[in-house]
């Protein structure tokens, strides 16, 4: 089966939720992810994707693992919109890798 835009990004959606573990994700923090992403799986990134799928998805649950500790810092039981903008943000920064969305701006309030 071929890859797509969307199995891609359920792809990104389980590897975010694997990164989380038994911390709750909300809708607009999922919706955040979508907001980074989604666009960013450009044909180029279908077509590359059984190369690159690896290394992207390790990166998103990286992003994941680091919003699930900033909610529980915060002692919250739930990932936020915010928690999602800057922990993509700086897992962006420090993998610096050309298949990297570029950052959008951040959510409004």
């Amino acid at each position: 089966m071929a890859y797509t835009q969307d199995g891609i990004m359920a792809q990104v959606y389980v590897a975010f939720g694997q990164g989380t573990d038994a911390v709750r994700v909300s809708q607009e923090a999922a919706l955040e992810l979508h907001r980074w992403y989604y666009n960013a799986i450009t044909p180029d990134v279908v077509t590359n994707w059984g190369k690159w799928a690896l290394q992207v998805l390790d990166r998103i649950r990286a992003i994941g693992s680091l919003a699930a500790l900033k909610a529980i810092l915060q002692g919250s039981p739930t990932i936020t919109v915010m928690m999602v903008y800057e922990s993509a943000a700086q897992v962006q920064a420090e993998s610096d890798t050309p298949i990297c969305p570029e950052l959008p701006l951040p959510p409004s309030p």
